[in-house]
């Protein structure tokens, strides 16, 4: 713990050499940013084959749902209902599901691969369905996909602003296609051209849209505008507060590690290019609120020793001051790591890329109040002392008789 204040210019050194790297790369490369920021068209498509085609011709209307790799058929014809389940426990090939359903009065089924397991079925974007007497096809992933990422980067090289992840497990052929939008098109322009490039490496009939997301230009100037203006705002407040509350010494030290915090959070997506969108502006405004809360907790700690300990060194009071505060700090940081981490692990998309932000910003914040906001506060002693008449004339300042304002 004393090495804290002996060694206080080394803990500055990981920090400087971070922030350093994320400017490299902001004037290098600039954010990955989403398409809440750049406009255009975000979609996530499955490469997969199709087990067997279904129809409807019967008297009623029929309606094919899926959810989680079960199959429902419900048809309905006047008063009366009927459903039929398929799950893949039961029924485990394209070929045992083909069979239940082509049983049915008014349905019928032609198979196409009968081996493909029921348990990787494809609950795309176009569930649920209304059958007719054309079919409908339902399509179940393989174990290894044919189709690369590198595969669709050449079908889709030629659109504009081209960025391909894979998304999920890397064998399943399911990607997320960024793109942008020009001058007049449309979301219904963008997907058609999507797949009229991506049937040079699969059929139309193998190619299916998980999600699709279309932002226009219009709105994302606005985003963008009111996401700046949402920081600018919060940022201001917090500093007001800080300015006002504390001396300088407190203040200008718990601003510098704002800073600090908020640099390091933008370094560490500039580096590890994560995309930033309007959830990344969240974490951003949840981490300083994290960060800052947790400073003026140990500040508050140095205050109250300042008045209780006489004749103490600043440099054991501000050591002391973490100690004691240590044990919360640990609690607090863990239990919310605990909460987050399953997130950054388990989810995917916008909450996946927010839960990173945070496991990061979590990590920095309690970094920062506990090693670089007092070695500030150490340096700053030099230009506004720490002593105990100071103190005690802040600490009556926000005093009127018996209660505190």
């Amino acid at each position: 713990m004393n090495k804290i204040i002996k060694y206080r210019y080394l803990f500055m050194v990981p920090s400087a050499l971070i922030i350093i790297a994320g400017l490299v790369m902001l004037f290098t490369v600039g954010f990955n940013t989403g398409i809440d920021f750049s406009s255009g068209l975000s979609e996530q498509i499955q490469i997969a084959p199709v087990a067997f085609s279904i129809s409807y011709d019967g008297a009623g209307s029929a309606t094919l749902s899926a959810s989680q790799g079960e199959l429902k058929l419900t048809i309905k014809e006047g008063q009366n209902s009927s459903s039929y389940e398929i799950n893949p426990q039961e029924y485990k090939t394209a070929g045992d599901a083909a069979s239940f359903f082509d049983s049915i009065e008014g349905v019928s089924v032609k198979v196409t691969n009968p081996e493909l397991l029921m348990s990787n079925v494809i609950t795309g974007a176009s569930y649920p369905v209304n059958l007719s007497s054309s079919m409908f096809n339902v399509n179940c992933a393989t174990e290894t996909s044919d189709v690369s990422i590198s595969d669709i980067r050449d079908a889709l090289s030629s659109m504009d602003g081209l960025n391909v992840q894979v998304a999920g497990d890397k064998n399943d052929g399911s990607f997320l296609v960024k793109v942008k939008v020009k001058e007049g098109e449309t979301q219904y322009q963008l997907e058609n051209d999507i797949r009229t490039l991506l049937s040079s490496i699969a059929s139309a009939d193998e190619i299916i849209t998980l999600q699709s997301d279309f932002v226009g230009p219009k709105f994302s100037s606005t985003l963008f505008t009111s996401s700046i203006k949402a920081v600018t705002i919060a940022v201001g407040l917090i500093l007001i507060y800080i300015w006002v509350r504390f001396r300088f010494s407190y203040a200008i030290s718990s601003i510098i590690a704002l800073v600090h915090d908020v640099l390091m959070m933008f370094a560490f997506i500039l580096i590890l290019r994560l995309e930033v969108s309007s959830t990344t502006i969240a974490a951003v405004l949840t981490i300083i609120g994290y960060s800052l809360n947790n400073t003026i907790v140990i500040f508050d700690r140095i205050r109250e020793n300042v008045l209780t300990l006489k004749g103490e060194d600043v440099n054991d009071i501000i050591l002391l001051s973490i100690k004691e505060s240590l044990s919360r700090t640990i609690i607090t940081s863990l239990t919310t790591l605990f909460a987050v981490i399953p997130l950054a692990i388990f989810t995917s998309g916008a909450i996946k890329g927010f839960a990173i932000n945070l496991v990061w910003g979590v990590l920095v914040g309690t970094y920062s109040s506990n090693c670089i906001a007092p070695v500030l506060l150490r340096l700053f002693h030099k230009v506004d002392p720490i002593d105990k008449v100071k103190e005690k004339k802040e600490e009556e300042s926000y005093h009127i008789g018996d209660a505190y304002v």
